[in-house]
């Protein structure tokens, strides 16, 4: 919804009840993520993957709120690209688990504990490439 939003927009400001409304549900959906990574079924591996998921999806919101408030908006845009990276992290699960099932034809547990890790790391790695690549732009254009 938001980067839908956003993308129709192009550089233009978004509202803020729009990022305001965003954010809430971020933080209830990672709070509630991290109860539910407290009971994961695969054990300490996928508490931990999820759990991390859910602090960082949390904190970049916050952070995001934070730098916005301040009225860095250039700060706001890194953080919600991080943000993004991590909310995307349901859509990467949903991709990656049928391929290490049924094509790699993992077993359950082995899929489980990996995908705790591999949908949100990756994201995050190229939100942040995303963000340095930009800064580096910015840096060359001035």
């Amino acid at each position: 919804m938001a980067v839908l939003r956003n993308a129709a927009r192009t550089r233009a400001q978004p509202a803020p009840l729009d990022g305001s409304l965003f954010l809430l549900e971020v933080a209830l959906g990672s709070i509630a993520g991290f109860f539910m990574a407290t009971v994961s079924a695969q054990g300490l591996p996928t508490h931990l993957g999820f759990g991390l998921l859910a602090v960082l999806w949390f904190f970049t919101g916050l952070e995001a709120s934070r730098v916005v408030r301040s009225g860095n908006i250039v700060a706001r845009r890194q953080w919600m690209i991080r943000n993004f990276s991590l909310t995307l992290a349901a859509v990467t699960l949903r991709d990656y688990m049928p391929v290490m099932l049924f094509a790699l034809r993992w077993s359950f547990r082995k899929t489980y504990i990996t995908v705790s890790w591999l949908c949100s790391v990756p994201n995050l790695l190229i939100a942040e490439w995303l963000v340095r690549r930009r800064r580096g732009l910015a840096k060359t254009v001035s």
